[in-house]
């Protein structure tokens, strides 16, 4: 993430009361809103669906039944990776599950952010509760403790490359179940062993079953994705009222946001848009100057256009995450009844998620590159409507937000840099066997960041527009003051120059905040797609 705005901790407090809940099971869909607000949640719990516990219980002694009928199974009675030619000892696949997880912990780069931790922790409960994984359900109910207690691990974020899940951060989850590693409780790193023990919990014994349950799927990469999307969709309601309050300040024509115009090329997201855009322009106050170019730039005009893209962009990649939320990605799958089956396939590839990552990734950088553009806009008194160069109270002794500026062009160079085709830049691995991975790990990480970089850009726009506004406000500059809309967050227009940093770290986690903890009025709540 860029060193401007990074997520909050969130750091966990054990035998909180809670305040939610979040349903797992077979029939429970989840939804990326659902799972960000139990993820931020340190007191939110997980509750099992009696199907679920029904269902799990069955698909364990689905798999009991095929060990004892001396079925082969991948990791059970074989060897992982291009090792599956090798046997396994029976008694090495009921100790096994430590010694596969031994070979994983070799985990890079710095941790995860807690509410990414937890987001997997729970998607990795709803995967084995969706009793396709003949897991005990011991293991699910441990997993389950580690989430209700505030337990969160301390999980590296590189290494893994999507194609056979989340191998290696996963396992920094399980082995913390088993009483290894490091965990946070109460925001400080502990040894799990002792984590587990102030959480009131015991380590959970593993076989080879249960630990391949528990790190053979995409639940890690999956959990950064679905929080991206749920800060994409905000982030381009807030852009979208961000250049209402341009076409109310500027006083912009209003042509290019007609409803019939929007209509006529059909677009599902140009129109929400240029509704929303239009809608906050009018509350704000909006009366068109007539001295105003029949045709303005492009990122005013094609706003709409450009943001609805993004939204249209937005909504596929949610379409497929969501989808991946709700699915069993993991291998074999243990299919129960009178003819129990072990299938063998490839249900932990991310595919999938790289590709609505890479299309999350392209939306939050164009988003970025058009509030960008619009700063630049507000800055020029050619096209502010004859306001002080770089905004400055004082041009000469003042330089105004020209910082501000160069912060946000050079977040828009980071971002562009990002948003490459990570989905098909695939490196053969596991001698041979992995021999077409899709990176998916890596393109999620990469869209999360993009909403923390997206979030400082829309920061430094809501700045320049505040600032715009006070200097009409003192008649520093020509031109009708509008008022702070009431869900901008607060920014004291300046009559001299201070550092902004601070400003724009408070603005850029305002952005980034869960709807439910905005105004009723505040952009991107009625500007949710549906």
């Amino acid at each position: 993430m860029n060193d401007l705005v990074e997520c909050p901790a969130n750091s966990s407090i054990p035998h909180r009361r809670p305040s939610g809940s979040i349903a797992v099971g077979p029939d429970s869909r989840l939804g990326v809103e659902s799972l960000e607000q139990a993820a931020l949640r340190p007191s939110s719990r997980v509750k099992l669906t009696p199907r679920g516990r029904a269902d799990v219980r069955a698909s364990h002694v689905a798999f009991r039944k095929l060990v004892a009928e001396k079925v082969p199974i991948y990791g059970v009675t074989t060897g992982v990776g291009p090792l599956v030619v090798h046997g396994k000892a029976e008694a090495e696949a009921e100790q096994g599950g430590e010694t596969l997880l031994d070979h994983l912990g070799v985990g890079c780069g710095r941790s995860a952010p807690a509410p990414v931790v937890r987001a997997c922790m729970i998607l990795r409960a709803h995967v084995l509760a969706q009793g396709s994984s003949g897991v005990r359900p011991s293991v699910l109910r441990g997993l389950m403790g580690l989430i209700h207690r505030g337990v969160v691990p301390v999980v590296p974020r590189v290494g893994s490359l999507g194609a056979s899940g989340d191998l290696i951060p996963l396992s920094y989850v399980a082995r913390v179940l088993v009483g290894r590693g490091t965990a946070l409780v109460d925001g400080r790193p502990s040894a799990a062993r002792m984590a587990l023990g102030k959480a009131g919990l015991r380590p959970v014994s593993l076989s080879s079953r249960d630990a391949l349950g528990l790190v053979n799927g995409t639940s890690f990469l999956t959990a950064y994705a679905a929080l991206a999307v749920a800060r994409a969709e905000r982030l381009i309601g807030h852009a979208e009222a961000l250049t209402g309050w341009l076409f109310a300040l500027l006083g912009c024509r209003e042509d290019c946001l007609d409803p019939r115009l929007h209509n006529a090329r059909g677009h599902q997201g140009s129109r929400i848009s240029a509704s929303a855009i239009l809608a906050e322009s009018r509350r704000i106050g909006a009366f068109p100057d007539p001295s105003r170019p029949l045709q303005e730039i492009y990122s005013i005009r094609c706003a709409p256009q450009i943001l609805g893209a993004c939204r249209d962009q937005v909504a596929y990649a949610r379409s497929l995450i969501e989808d991946e939320m709700n699915s069993v990605s993991d291998n074999p799958l243990i299919v129960p009844g009178d003819f129990a089956r072990a299938l063998h396939g490839g249900n932990f590839h991310g595919q999938h998620v790289a590709f609505a990552a890479d299309a999350l990734n392209a939306a939050l950088t164009q988003a970025a590159v058009l509030a960008d553009r619009q700063v630049d806009a507000l800055l020029n008194p050619k096209i502010n409507g004859g306001a002080p160069m770089l905004l400055a109270a004082r041009p000469g002794p003042m330089s105004g937000l020209a910082g501000a500026q160069l912060a946000s062009t050079a977040l828009v160079a980071e971002m562009r840099l990002r948003a490459q085709a990570i989905a098909t830049s695939s490196i053969p691995s596991n001698g041979g066997n992995q021999d077409v991975v899709p990176m998916a790990n890596l393109a999620a990480r990469a869209a999360y960041a993009q909403t923390g970089a997206l979030a400082s850009v829309l920061a430094v726009l809501g700045m320049s527009l505040g600032q715009l506004d006070g200097l009409r406000r003192r008649g520093l500059a020509p031109g009708r003051s509008t008022g702070s809309p009431s869900w901008m967050p607060r920014f004291q227009p300046m009559l001299r120059d201070r550092p902004l940093r601070g400003d724009l770290r408070r603005i850029a986690r305002a952005w980034l905040a869960p709807v439910g903890s905005l105004p009723p009025d505040a952009p991107g709540r009625a500007t949710q797609i549906a």
